[in-house]
């Protein structure tokens, strides 16, 4: 199996379009993704319908769409459509007048429809214990409450950062009592869903532009040091202060802020609204952000049923399996150094002091160790360190990322020093030493398994005894 497929989410806000190629050994990975503004419900009548301009918008982007599908010899194009259309009294005359002028045919979701494939597409890429999954759209918010990975409730309320900030305009929100009735008008929807006090104190996980735009605003005022966005952690307090500031600018102040994605400054206030009023409402401490949502949902139903079912059983097993299938790794090779490596680390782990968390750590570092040779054998570890540090590796912390990476690197020819004071937020005082012993395992592994095949033998019948 070898094949391209696309898929299409027209929503309330943005069209967007993302490409992925299944290859041959099962593997997969996005090619490319882009985006356009349609505005399906901006300036939508009392009677809910779409006006003429927003209709125009909208098939001009999937006109776009289905020639870069030809362009690209797609095999597969999946096309579905959310609130705006599905809340719009026209929107099966607008789906199907797209599918007259582009042949390509959409599928309204339902709400529960859409809060499932956010939940599948978070569930695959992160880990998740007890969470509270948010996908704050143009048209409407998806919540789905989360106890131990599995779908316990989910509600899609009919308000988003498009139509609310036709309910309430930015003339409207700068001033301090008119900010209080959208907090109340807010709340208000939060208090109607009666299970959802059930999340209190749960990590808020966003999905969506407006919490992709919260992440990237908070990391541009950190200076944060890594730029993988993908369970990147904002504090209630952090989401708080964006909210409060965002509120005081006018629109044309808002355009200037580097990390906030163009199109989205008239609307980022009634964004924000939803998710910091949601925090305070469950008493929630962290958000962290998805950067998989609702278009990846859809691909892992299709993709994932074919092996096991939609949901991967190890998101970090699923990840690194994935990547080696990708960069095409030598399996035979890095499984028998990385069963090497974890055998050394357990003869060794108690005169090193270390646990679970090291084991992890080696063991996947081992397995992916060689993926630089898909650039070039020569210097492979530098091209190993440089994908490894601007790839995801789902269900792994920034820290456990970062350690990994710089654990396959750990090479007398690559200076170190330079990543640890790069990435000194976000690791610890004990990691240069994690890295160097870690890494000293994995090259004595390397060494014995190509220089002594017996004492790779041995090494290996004394760790299964």
């Amino acid at each position: 199996m070898l094949k391209k497929v696309v898929i299409i989410d027209l929503g309330s806000n943005t069209a967007r379009l993302v490409l992925l190629q299944i290859y041959s050994n099962g593997s997969y990975r996005l090619l490319d993704e882009f985006k356009k503004n349609v505005r399906i419900i901006e300036n939508i009548n009392c009677n809910k319908k779409i006006n003429a301009e927003a209709i125009k918008r909208t098939l001009n982007a999937v006109k776009i769409f289905r020639n870069y599908c030809n362009s690209c010899n797609v095999d597969e194009v999946i096309c579905v459509t959310t609130a705006g259309i599905r809340n719009a009294s026209n929107g099966k005359e607008i789906i199907d007048l797209i599918h007259n002028e582009t042949g390509l045919k959409f599928r309204t979701l339902s709400g529960k429809e859409e809060a499932f494939y956010g939940y599948l597409g978070v569930v695959n890429t992160l880990k998740l214990d007890h969470s509270l999954i948010v996908d704050i759209g143009g048209g409407s918010t998806e919540i789905t409450l989360c106890e131990r990975k599995k779908m316990v409730n989910s509600i899609s309320i009919p308000y988003g950062a498009v139509n609310l900030t036709n309910m309430f305009p930015n003339n409207y929100v700068n001033e301090p009592n008119n900010i209080d009735i959208l907090n109340n008008f807010i709340t208000a929807q939060f208090e109607s869903i009666s299970w959802l006090k059930n999340a209190t104190g749960f990590d808020v996980v966003g999905v969506g532009g407006t919490m992709r735009n919260i992440g990237r605003i908070d990391r541009g005022k950190t200076n944060y040091s890594f730029g993988v966005l993908n369970d990147y952690h904002v504090s209630k307090k952090a989401v708080g202060d964006i909210y409060s500031n965002l509120q005081t600018m006018p629109i044309s102040e808002r355009k200037r802020i580097p990390d906030l994605s163009r199109g989205r400054e008239d609307i980022i206030v009634s964004g924000v609204s939803i998710a910091s009023n949601l925090m305070n409402y469950i008493s929630s401490e962290k958000l962290r952000i998805s950067g998989s949502g609702l278009r990846e949902g859809v691909f892992y139903e299709k993709y994932l049923k074919y092996y096991t079912n939609s949901i991967a059983d190890d998101v970090v097993e699923h990840s690194v399996q994935n990547l080696m299938d990708v960069y095409q790794v030598r399996k035979d090779y890095v499984q028998k150094v990385s069963r090497l490596s974890v055998a050394l680390f357990d003869q060794l782990s108690t005169y090193y002091e270390f646990g679970e968390f090291e084991r992890k750590l080696l063991r996947i570092a081992s397995l992916l160790h060689t993926l630089g040779t898909a650039v070039s054998f020569y210097g492979f570890q530098e091209h190993t360190l440089y994908i490894l540090l601007n790839i995801n590796i789902d269900g792994l912390t920034h820290r456990e990322h970062i350690l990994t990476a710089l654990i396959c690197a750990n090479h007398k020819k690559i200076c170190l020093e330079d990543y640890f004071r790069k990435y000194e937020d976000i690791l610890l005082s004990e990691d240069s030493n994690i890295v160097e012993k870690l890494g000293s395992i994995l090259k004595t592994a390397i060494k014995i398994n190509r220089e002594n095949i017996s004492l790779a033998h041995d090494i290996l019948n004394l760790a299964n005894d």
